[in-house]
């Protein structure tokens, strides 16, 4: 069951990324795509009684291909990188739920560890990136 949380979570999240991204534009992968994520992964886990960590695993293997496709070998490694990224915030978020009983909190603790994460790429890689061409 957690294949189909992980699938539906990942359509979920491209359509809302994608209208997201239309309305406020880049500021959205930091800020708004992460919180819609963890959002679309956990509630779907949860209303599927399903795994968490393995819902966000499934999602990040869909993400990282998406990210792998037709990029090479740079692609690859931000593929595999988004599938441990996911598995991470599945984690962190399986951990405070399992301590706290607090949905809500545990998608928060996700979506921080998320958002950190967005921001150290955009600051260190994507500017890098563009500064190196």
């Amino acid at each position: 069951m957690y294949i189909i949380a992980g699938l539906l979570a990942a359509a979920l999240s491209w359509a809302g990324n994608r209208a997201a991204l239309k309305l406020i534009g880049t500021k959205v992968i930091v800020v708004s795509a992460p919180l819609l994520e963890e959002l679309a992964k956990s509630g779907i886990s949860v209303l599927l009684n399903t795994s968490l960590v393995l819902t966000h695993g499934v999602f990040g293997i869909v993400e990282g291909l998406y990210d792998a496709w037709g990029s090479g070998f740079q692609g690859i490694k931000a593929g595999i990188i988004s599938f441990l990224g996911h598995l991470l915030y599945g984690y962190v978020t399986y951990l405070v739920l399992l301590k706290y009983n607090l949905f809500f909190a545990s998608v928060l603790a996700g979506y921080l560890v998320h958002m950190l994460w967005n921001i150290a790429v955009m600051k260190f890689l994507v500017t890098k990136r563009r500064v190196s061409y």
